[in-house]
């Protein structure tokens, strides 16, 4: 598996982000996560500041009341399509083409669901106990714990909204996912060396 990319998708605070940087590190590729915001913004002619507020405005709790829209694999932005999901299909291009390139790590941004069923692609889930989570974003962004727990929560459910209302899947559902891993369990490091784990496997099977 010579042109392996990997998805991240995290929890709120499970340490995901980190975890790609030094995954992508540890494996000599390139990771991308908010850089593709700007990637997007490139290819769209949207500012990144219109493209982060229409992510924000899909987070919220309007789109927990409308059908999915389960845009499907082509990001063709027709005329008549809202400027908003137009923002969505750049970005599901922009990841495709990463893909494309070569072996990357792509953090969140709904990539698992954008890559399909692409074979080279591993998809991965960090999550963690509220209390760990709490934990590491108190040290992370100095707020108290209290206050933390509740905006942990409300970011999952952000999080929630915008993947289901845009792939009509459910986020965190562990069987779109090729491994589920609990970073409070592994740490982060322990969690690099199984994904590593995982990628030098499917390239040794794929060598049979």
């Amino acid at each position: 598996m010579s042109n392996y990319v990997i998805s991240i998708s995290r929890e709120f605070g499970s340490g995901g982000r980190l975890i790609g940087k030094r995954l992508a590190a540890e494996l000599g590729i390139p990771c991308y996560d908010r850089t593709i915001i700007q990637k997007t913004s490139e290819k769209s002619g949207l500012s990144p500041d219109f493209i982060a507020r229409a992510e924000e405005r899909a987070r919220s709790r309007f789109h927990l009341s409308i059908i999915p829209m389960g845009v499907g694999a082509p990001a063709l932005a027709h005329q008549g399509v809202p400027v908003g999901h137009q923002a969505f299909f750049a970005q599901s291009e922009v990841i495709r083409e990463l893909a494309d390139e070569g072996p990357c790590v792509i953090v969140g941004r709904c990539s698992d669901y954008v890559l399909g069923e692409r074979p080279e692609c591993l998809k991965v889930f960090v999550h963690a106990d509220l209390p760990s989570r709490v934990e590491r974003c108190v040290e992370e962004y100095h707020i108290p714990s209290d206050d933390m727990a509740k905006r942990i929560v409300q970011m999952d459910k952000g999080r929630a909204n915008y993947y289901n209302y845009y792939t009509g899947h459910t986020w965190g559902d562990m069987r779109r996912y090729h491994l589920t891993l609990n970073s409070a369990v592994t740490g982060v490091e322990g969690a690099v060396n199984l994904i590593v784990a995982l990628v030098q496997a499917r390239s040794a099977q794929d060598a049979l």
